[in-house]
């Protein structure tokens, strides 16, 4: 009985087991099913995650692929030259001019800077030359700005014709498109991009970004405020007016950054006129899941803002004052020459040099239609080179010292004198006051360049006439209208000086530089014109009909004077025609496929401004003035 009760007792205890054996199982089947669908679930959730993060990445990648190739694309604008949204320095192939030597690229940034820092000189100096130029210049950006803009925009379809500084073709869209197809989803299997989805859209951002464009310094000539600058540097996307003028800075800085969607905007009504830059790219990536065999598309947007490489331009080139005859006692200093009666309401004769550098073979001197408007007077012309010569050195120009340049002493040695002003690295301006070393120191004029004479300028106490001559190397910018150096500044060893440190040689510090070769006296200046005025050889002046000519001897070397030949012009050039011991400082002319222009790195001569003697002579019964010239043997 207890054996039977027992057996029983193993059987209920067998069954108890086994039926708790089942419900492990099945707790464990249940829990493992649950655990199933946490690992698919949270392997979805990672392939999602990650496919999201991975879409995020390739579409930044597109965007800042597309920006770069925005900042190197270049065009060639008429007033400006070759203008971008980077600058860059002469080095591109096919920015080369007629001189073979490669041109700079300047960024819009660049440009717009310069001419917000030259208007404020010009307002501070209260001249209103200057000004009218700055305002020309910030007109002509715009114009140049929009071209460049349209040259962006049909870059991004894939089928512009975009060209970067070395004339290689620029498609930013390929680079998108490649960009995002190199970064796109992995760890889905089954997502590929929807070809053809890629788009790319011009325009800005909603809010400011630091630019690499330094605000004026000192900083009482800066007048910003507020948000218009940061790390002493422009903001973008935001007026910063001086003088009834609106400047307008684009979104470029000097890196490539990523811009938040949200802020993208085609245009903006915050500004009085676009400065767009930013691109946004925009690509959908298409997605089928295995087991459900169903398609999903997720679009995806990145924006991106292009980068600039801010150039320094090491070596911007001279402004040089020179007195071949010494410094007549009037002037002492630069606000001396434009206050002279003879420069202010006298229109002065204003050519430049046509079919070469005159005046070489070939080359004439011909009547030009100055820039800058009106019919400027000597005064005006002088203040107009050197506004070039600023526009030329950049944005990192000292305002103070180019504003304290017109009261700057000049040294009057009593001899013949070269007056040197260059631009150091930190934008301050050094003067150098040199005897020439050179004698008949004569100077080309440059091709579509200005060359201006003023006559009679000075009635000086010292018993001369002087007159002016004004050559301005970077008056037109650019190989379209600037001639075939593309107004770049002339190869010319002497303005070629030390750039020191010290303070005592800047602009202001009342301390000269004197640098002397032991030479002195008067130059020989024997001059009688040239092919533009009335010349048409090296020994013919004028020409016939009508006759017969005049003869003359100068320096042992006869000429014909033909009575057609301009009776003003004769002996009042400052080339040198007739002076058989002259000087002439010429460009050079690079190799063939070109090289980097010699005067990026080394200054050459930008703007030259000189007075020279004038003695009444009368060779050959024909009333004239010459320039003095010890070796003057005038005969019939």
């Amino acid at each position: 009985m207890s054996h039977s009760s027992n057996n029983q007792h193993r059987t209920y205890d067998f069954r108890l087991a086994r039926s708790a054996s089942g419900n492990t199982l099945a707790l464990i089947a249940g829990v493992g099913f649950i655990l199933i669908i946490i690992l698919l679930f949270a392997l979805g959730y990672t392939r999602l995650v990650g496919s999201s993060q991975e879409q995020r990445t390739a579409i930044e990648a597109a965007s800042l692929a597309a920006a770069k190739e925005l900042g190197r694309i270049v065009i060639n604008d008429p007033n400006f030259g070759y203008i971008s949204l980077s600058d860059a320095a002469p080095v591109g192939k096919a920015t080369a001019a007629g001189d073979n030597y490669f041109m700079p690229v300047y960024g819009v940034n660049t440009l717009m800077g310069t001419i917000r820092l030259d208007l404020i000189i010009a307002d501070a100096l209260g001249n209103s030359a200057m000004k009218n130029l700055a305002i020309r210049d910030l007109n002509n950006l715009k114009t140049a700005n929009n071209a460049l803009i349209a040259e962006l925009k049909a870059s991004l379809n894939g089928t512009g014709t975009a060209k970067d500084l070395d004339g290689q073709p620029v498609n930013p869209y390929a680079a998108a498109e490649n960009a995002y197809k190199q970064n796109q989803v992995r760890l889905t299997g089954g997502s590929s991009y929807v070809a053809g989805s890629m788009k790319l859209t011009l325009g800005c951002i909603d809010g400011t970004m630091q630019t690499n464009i330094p605000v004026p310094k000192p900083s009482s000539y800066s007048h910003v405020s507020g948000n218009q600058a940061q790390n002493n540097c422009y903001m973008s996307g935001i007026n910063v007016p001086y003088d009834g003028q609106d400047f307008v800075f684009a979104a470029v800085s000097d890196s490539l950054k990523l811009v938040d969607p949200r802020k993208f905007q085609d245009t903006s009504s915050s500004v009085p006129y676009q400065m767009l830059s930013v691109v946004k790219a925009e690509a959908d990536q298409k997605t089928v899941e295995q087991g459900s065999k169903t398609t999903s598309v997720v679009h995806a947007v990145g924006c991106a803002a292009p980068a600039s490489v801010y150039d320094p331009k090491p070596a911007p080139g001279t402004l040089t004052f020179s007195f071949p005859d010494g410094m007549p006692p009037e002037i002492t200093n630069v606000n001396s020459m434009l206050i002279l009666p003879g420069m202010n309401g006298i229109p002065v004769t204003l050519q430049k040099s046509d079919n070469g550098d005159y005046p070489e073979p070939g080359a004439n001197l011909v009547p030009m239609t100055y820039n800058g408007g009106g019919s400027p007077d000597g005064s005006s012309i002088i203040a107009g080179s050197m506004y070039d010569w600023m526009k030329h050195v950049g944005a990192r120009l000292d305002a103070g010292q180019a504003v304290a340049l017109l009261t700057e002493p000049l040294n009057n040695s009593g001899v013949p004198s070269l007056h040197i002003f260059s631009i150091k690295a930190n934008g301050s301006i050094q003067y150098d006051s040199t005897i020439s070393l050179e004698q008949n120191p004569y100077w080309v004029a440059s091709e579509n360049q200005l060359y201006a004479i003023g006559q009679d300028v000075l009635k000086s106490s010292d018993t001369f006439d002087y007159d002016v001559h004004v050559r301005d190397y970077t008056y037109q910018p650019g190989t379209i209208n600037g001639g075939k150096h593309g107004g770049e500044p002339l190869v010319n060893s002497a303005v070629v000086v030390p750039i020191v440190s010290k303070n005592t040689t800047e602009v202001g510090s009342r301390v000269l530089k004197i640098a002397s070769s032991g030479k002195s006296g008067t130059f020989a200046a024997g001059d009688c014109g040239g092919s533009g005025d009335g010349a048409t050889s090296w020994v013919n002046i004028g020409g016939p009909p009508p006759g017969p000519p005049n003869k003359v001897t100068i320096g042992g070397i006869s000429y014909k004077i033909w009575p057609n030949a301009t009776i003003t012009a004769l002996g009042r050039n400052d080339f040198g025609l007739l002076d058989p011991a002259r000087s002439l400082i010429q460009f050079l002319i690079g190799p063939a496929g070109g090289m980097m222009r010699q005067t990026y790195l080394q200054n050459g001569a930008a703007v030259d401004i000189r007075f020279r003697q004038a003695v009444d002579l009368t060779p050959v019964g024909i009333p004239k003035k010459f320039y003095p010239n010890k070796k003057n043997d005038l005969t019939d």
